[in-house]
Order: C-alpha cells, then sequence, then structure tokens
C-alpha cells in the first residue's frame, strides 16, 4: 500500500491511448490513481494493466467507458469495487467483477473519501462520462475520450485542473454518425471550454500517435504555446508524472521515472 495522504495527489500511471505505438513516456493505457488519506482510486484500467493491477492496489475503480483501452484490465476480475455507468457495467457483463457499483448521472457520489460526479460525453461506439472530482476544496475533471462536451461551462465550472483528450493537438478527429458526434476533440477546442469556464490550467493524456510518436520537447512547447493562447497553463502528461493538489492551489508536477512492468 502507499503511504497516507492527506492533500490529493494525482499520478498518471498511463498515457497513452488506445493505439499500438507506444514510447518510454507513453507506455501504458492511460489511467489515473488518486490518493487522499487511505485510498488509492483508479481511473480506468486497460489492457495494459491486466495482470498488474498488485503493484498498483487500488482501493476503488472508476471507469469512464467499456473500450479495451479504458476497461479490459478487468477480464479477469477486479481486487476492489468497480463504479461505472450501467451502460459500461453491462458491456462488461462477461468479466468476472464481483462488487460492480453503477455511477448515476450528474449525481455526486462519495468514493473513499472522493466525491464523484459523472457528465455524459459525446465520443466514439460506447457511451462514456467525464467525472468531476473534489475533496478538501481541491476539484478536478478527467476525460481522457471525449468528442464533444455537453454544457461545457457548467460541468468545469470551478474547476482547478482539467484533464482531458490528448489525441490530437489541433486536427480535429471528430465526425458525426447518425446526428451524433464521435472521434476525439482537438486540444485546441478543449482549451477552448476550458476558456469559457474560466479553469486556468489544462493537462492532456491519453495521448495519439503523433504526440507518442514525436519530439517530447517540440510537442511540450507546442501545448504550452496553445495553451498560452488561451490564457491557460497547458501540458502535456507522461507515464509517472505526479501533482499534487491542496485546496485550489497550483499544487506541484513532478516527473518520475516509472519502472517498466
Amino acid at each position: 500500500m502507499g503511504q497516507r495522504t492527506t492533500a490529493v495527489d494525482l499520478t498518471f500511471l498511463g498515457t497513452r491511448g488506445g493505439i499500438a505505438v507506444r514510447s518510454r513516456r507513453h507506455r501504458r493505457h492511460s489511467s489515473l490513481l488518486i490518493q487522499h488519506n487511505d485510498a488509492r482510486i483508479m481511473i480506468d484500467c486497460g489492457a495494459d494493466w491486466l495482470g498488474r493491477l498488485s503493484s498498483v492496489a487500488p482501493t476503488a475503480i472508476v471507469l469512464t467507458h467499456a473500450h479495451p483501452d479504458h476497461a479490459w484490465g478487468l477480464a479477469k476480475g477486479a481486487p476492489c469495487p468497480v463504479y461505472a455507468s450501467k451502460e459500461t457495467l453491462e458491456f462488461l457483463h462477461r468479466f468476472p467483477i464481483h462488487d460492480r457499483r453503477e455511477m448515476p448521472r450528474q449525481k455526486s457520489v462519495m468514493i473513499d473519501g472522493m466525491r464523484f460526479k459523472a457528465y455524459p460525453v459525446q465520443q466514439i461506439r460506447a457511451p462514456a462520462v467525464g467525472y468531476r472530482v473534489s475533496a478538501k476544496g481541491t476539484r478536478f475533471f478527467y476525460v481522457p475520450d471525449v468528442a464533444g462536451l455537453p454544457d461545457a461551462p457548467n460541468a468545469l465550472r470551478g474547476i482547478d485542473v482539467y484533464i482531458g483528450d490528448g489525441a490530437t493537438m489541433k486536427r480535429s478527429m471528430v465526425r458525426k454518425k447518425k446526428g451524433t458526434l464521435i472521434g476525439h476533440a482537438p486540444m485546441t477546442v478543449q482549451l477552448g471550454w476550458c476558456k469559457m469556464a474560466g479553469v486556468r490550467r489544462a493537462i492532456f493524456t491519453h495521448c495519439g500517435s503523433p504526440i507518442v510518436r514525436g519530439k517530447a520537447r517540440v510537442l511540450s512547447a507546442s501545448v504550452r504555446r496553445l495553451g498560452r493562447e488561451q490564457g491557460i497553463d497547458a501540458c502535456l502528461a507522461s507515464d509517472g508524472n505526479r501533482l499534487s493538489l491542496s485546496g485550489g492551489a497550483r499544487g506541484g508536477w513532478r516527473h518520475r521515472a516509472r519502472k517498466r512492468a
């Protein structure tokens, strides 16, 4: 188990999207670990995490949707309660998850001392949600896979950090299928949501092929520049990055090398 912490500590366990290519900085499927007091809450558990959950030791797992890179690490079960929308739990009905807990939409649910509120998002094929998470006066929004965020100003109002979809920087990967938006909103669009809601900090995970293959310094500078254009402190996450939040403060951003499992 990890050391008890009274702050809200976030660790980016993985930052790679559902793509074949990987790199040292973006090796594992996107997943976030929240540590607060004795809680170790894992958001998303993709196929890369199958057989590796003992190293994370989660007290709860929360899923955004049922895609392989977000949920298939649970194909052999889970060592703790699993929280997800009704649709996601139905998609995963064959998985031997013994403690399934349904997450209602836009209603607060307490999980190990953290308050989660699920917001439906437009996304490809599988019904998905983003989570507004709060504790100890800190608030962040986690939505690693998104084409559109209905009512973004309300969903993001008052949050300290937006953690979003890093599939593409400027090129839109969004299209319409039967009248519904699917794909991935570019970072520029997501930064626009943040600007409308008054969010001053954005971090992008779930990185796409151009970012995973690219030169880290060049890409990081590009993302910072895109953020500055909208008055937002923006950056790319990589595996092992840590962020400590306390009472709405900016918090420290730490780089840490991860051992390969």
